[in-house]
C-alpha cells in the first residue's frame, strides 16, 4: 500500500501537482478562441518570410520548394505577357541577371532592363499562387537589392497585394542606409540579449514532493525578467541633416526605381514610333526630332512621372538651400561616414580633387545645355521650354550619373560607390552638387506663365497663418533583420518571443502643427488650382511645395483653412510589429512627394525669414502640364526651430 501511495505521489509530481492532474482541456485555451490567420494575414506573412534576412540565403524549406524552378507556363501569366517577358526569361537562362553576393550598381547599363524584367516577372503573374512561385524564385536566384526594389514596385501595383504592408526598406536592408559602425555593432548583438532565458528550478527531494513542493503556484521552470527598454545602437549627430535622413534616402531609391520603370515602358510603347515621323512621313533626323515627337505624343516620353521626378529634384534642392541658410554650413561640404554593401564590401571614395570634380560637372552641364538648346530650336520665349528641359534631363539622368561615376572613379566598375546606389546618392556631396547644377540649368528656361482672362480672375483678399516651428525628434529604426541567427527564417517564429528590440537611434527633422487660412474672392463660379510654396526671400526659385488643392469657387468670398499636422514616426509598421497577431491593414494612401516630416524647412532660434508664395491657376487638362496663371501673391513668414 505504501508503495502504491509513493507511485501515485510521483505521478502527481511529474504532472505538476494536484492542479495539473485535472483533464488537459482545463489547461488549454479553447480552439475557437485562438485567432486563425486570415487570407490577408497569410499573404502578409509570406512577404515577411521572404524579406527576413533577405541579404542571406533563404532557409524556409517550403518557400525554397516553391521557388525551385523558373515558371514559364503561359497560363500562369496575364494574356500577352509571355511576349513581353521573353527577353527577360532568356537572360535568366543565360545567367545575365545579377545573382546574390555580387556588386549591385544602378549605373550598370543592363540594370534598367533587369529591374524592369524582375518587376514584370512579379507583376504579370496571373494569380496569387503564381506570384508566390515567382517571388520565391526571384528571392533565391537574384541579387537581394534587385529583388527588393522590384518587389516593392510589384506589390503596390498588383490587385491582390496592394493592401498589404511592407516594412520600411531601411529596415529590410539597413546596410544600405546606416554607417558601417552601426551595422557592425548590430551584428555583434546576440539573440539571448533580446529574449528571456528559461531557468529551471532546483531538483526536489522525496520529502519536498511529499510536502507539496510542486504546487500549481510554483512551476518547474520560469522565464527570467528582462528590461523593456531596447538595445540601442547610437547613431545621433549634432545636426539632423537632410541628406542623412533614412526615410528620404528610401524615398529617393523608390523614386529612381519608378523612373527606370517609366522610361523602360516608354521605350517599349514608343518602339514602333521611333522610326517614322508620322507627321512628315520621313525618318527622324536625330534625337531632337524624336524628342519633339515624343512631346506631341500623349503617351510618349512626356508622361507625368518624369515631370514628377524633376519636381522632386527641385524640392530637395530648395530644402537643402534653406537648410544651408539655417545652419550656416554648406551641404556640399558634408561628407558622410563610410558605408558597406550587403556583402560587407566598403564603398570606394574618388581620388579626384575638388577642382577636377567641378570642371567635370561644368562640362556635363554645358553638354546638356547644348542638347536642350537644340531641342527647343533656340526659341527661348516658349513656355514649353522648361518642360522640354525637365524631361530631357530626366531621360538622360542615368547616363549622366554613369558618365560622372566612371570619370571620378577611374573607369572602375567593380567597386561600390555612392553614385552607384540610389540609397546612398543624397549622402554624396558630388551628387548633391550635380542636382544643384541641374536645377539651375532647368530653371533658366522658365518664362512667365500666361495670364488668364482679365474678366474671370479670382483674387486673394487675405492670408493668415499660425506660428511655424521645426524641431528634432528622436527616432528608432528596427534592426532585427541584421540578427545573425537562422531561426528567423524557419517555420518557427522567434520574433514573437522578443521582449527587447534592437534599434538604431537617430534624430530627424520634424515640424509642429500649424494652419494657413486663405480668403479668395471670385467674380463667378469657377474651378481653381491653388498651390502654396516656401522660398527664400527675393527668390522665386527654387521653392518648396507646401500644399496644393483644386477647389470649386462660388461667386464672392471663399474661405479655406489648410491644417498641417506634425508627422508621426513609425506610420509604417516595423518588421517585428508586422509579425504580431493583430495584423494592421494598409490605409490605402500613397504619397509621391517628399516625406511629410520634411514639409517645412529647418528654422532657426531667432527665426528663418522666408516668403510664402500663393498661386491660383486654371487646372490643367489631362494632356496639359498647367493652366494659365490667374493670381499670384507672396507674404513674409518666419520659421523658428527648437
Amino acid at each position: 500500500m505504501l508503495r502504491l501511495t509513493l507511485v501515485w505521489l510521483c505521478c502527481l509530481a511529474l504532472c505538476g501537482g494536484w492542479s495539473r492532474s485535472l483533464p488537459l482541456w482545463r489547461n488549454r485555451e479553447p480552439e475557437d478562441l485562438i485567432e486563425k490567420p486570415t487570407q490577408q494575414g497569410e499573404r502578409q506573412r509570406f512577404l515577411l518570410d521572404l524579406l527576413l534576412q533577405v541579404h542571406k540565403p533563404l532557409l524556409h524549406q517550403e518557400l525554397i520548394a516553391m521557388g525551385s524552378r523558373l515558371n514559364q507556363e503561359p497560363s500562369d501569366y496575364q494574356e500577352g505577357a509571355m511576349l513581353r517577358l521573353k527577353d527577360f526569361l532568356d537572360s535568366v537562362h543565360e545567367n545575365k541577371v545579377p545573382r546574390p553576393f555580387g556588386i549591385f550598381s544602378q549605373l550598370d547599363k543592363k540594370m534598367p532592363e533587369h529591374l524592369f524584367g524582375v518587376y514584370r516577372f512579379l507583376a504579370l503573374a496571373t494569380d496569387w499562387y503564381s506570384f508566390q512561385r515567382n517571388a520565391c524564385y526571384a528571392r533565391i536566384h537574384f541579387h537581394p537589392i534587385l529583388f527588393v526594389n522590384a518587389l516593392q514596385l510589384a506589390v503596390e501595383e498588383r490587385e491582390d497585394t496592394k493592401d498589404l504592408r511592407l516594412p520600411a526598406m531601411y529596415e529590410v536592408l539597413p546596410q544600405l542606409y546606416f554607417e558601417k559602425e552601426v551595422i557592425l555593432a548590430a551584428e555583434e548583438v546576440v539573440w539571448q540579449q533580446l529574449i528571456p532565458t528559461r531557468t529551471v528550478s532546483p531538483k526536489c527531494s522525496w520529502m519536498d514532493i511529499l510536502r507539496g513542493c510542486h504546487s500549481y503556484r510554483r512551476p518547474l521552470d520560469k522565464e527570467e525578467l528582462m528590461p523593456a527598454d531596447p538595445v540601442v545602437i547610437d547613431d545621433e549627430r549634432k545636426v539632423a541633416h537632410l541628406s542623412f535622413d533614412v526615410q528620404l534616402n528610401s524615398y529617393w531609391n523608390n523614386l529612381v526605381n519608378r523612373l527606370i520603370i517609366s522610361m523602360e515602358e516608354w521605350k517599349e510603347s514608343e518602339g514602333h514610333q521611333r522610326i517614322i515621323d508620322g507627321d512628315r512621313l520621313m525618318a527622324f533626323r536625330g534625337a531632337t526630332d524624336e524628342l519633339r515627337f515624343g512631346y506631341q505624343s500623349q503617351n510618349g516620353l512626356y508622361s507625368k512621372f518624369p515631370q514628377l521626378f524633376y519636381y522632386c529634384i527641385e524640392q530637395f534642392v530648395a530644402a537643402s538651400m534653406m537648410e544651408d541658410v539655417a545652419t550656416g554650413q554648406r551641404s556640399m561640404e558634408l561628407i558622410d561616414p563610410p558605408l558597406i554593401t550587403t556583402g560587407g564590401v566598403p564603398f570606394k571614395a574618388t581620388s579626384m580633387d575638388k577642382e577636377g570634380v567641378s570642371r567635370l560637372l561644368s562640362l556635363i552641364i554645358e553638354n546638356l545645355q547644348a542638347q536642350i538648346n537644340d531641342a527647343v530650336s533656340n526659341d527661348f520665349n516658349s513656355s514649353d521650354n522648361i518642360f522640354v528641359a525637365q524631361h530631357l534631363v530626366t531621360s538622360r539622368y542615368l547616363s549622366i550619373c554613369r558618365d560622372l561615376s566612371l570619370a571620378i572613379n577611374d573607369r572602375a566598375t567593380s567597386q561600390p560607390n555612392m553614385l552607384g546606389l540610389a540609397t546612398a546618392n543624397l549622402r554624396d556631396p558630388i551628387f548633391r552638387s550635380l542636382l544643384f547644377r541641374l536645377n539651375r540649368l532647368v530653371s533658366s528656361y522658365e518664362v512667365p506663365a500666361p495670364s488668364g482672362s482679365p474678366l474671370q480672375k479670382p483674387s486673394l483678399e487675405a492670408i493668415s497663418f499660425s506660428r511655424m516651428n521645426t524641431f528634432e525628434q528622436i527616432v528608432d529604426t528596427d534592426l532585427i533583420n541584421l540578427m545573425d541567427q537562422q531561426l528567423l527564417q524557419t517555420q518557427r517564429n522567434n520574433l514573437k518571443s522578443l521582449q527587447r528590440r534592437l534599434v538604431a537611434r537617430q534624430r530627424r527633422l520634424n515640424h509642429g502643427n500649424f494652419h494657413i487660412a486663405l480668403e479668395v474672392s471670385a467674380p463667378a463660379e469657377m474651378l481653381v488650382q491653388t498651390d502654396l510654396y516656401l522660398a527664400l526671400r527675393n527668390q522665386s526659385r527654387p521653392r518648396l511645395h507646401l500644399d496644393g488643392f483644386v477647389s470649386s469657387l462660388r461667386k464672392g468670398i471663399n474661405v479655406f483653412q489648410r491644417n498641417f499636422s506634425s508627422s508621426s514616426y513609425g506610420s509604417s509598421p516595423t518588421v517585428s510589429e508586422l509579425y504580431e497577431t493583430n495584423f494592421r491593414t494598409s490605409d490605402g494612401t500613397r504619397s509621391y512627394g517628399l516625406p511629410s516630416h520634411l514639409r517645412v524647412p529647418r528654422g532657426t532660434g531667432e527665426g528663418l525669414k522666408l516668403q510664402l508664395i500663393i498661386e491660383l491657376t486654371e487646372p490643367g487638362l489631362e494632356n496639359e502640364w498647367s493652366g494659365a496663371m490667374l493670381h499670384k501673391a507672396a507674404r513674409d513668414v518666419v520659421i523658428f526651430h527648437h
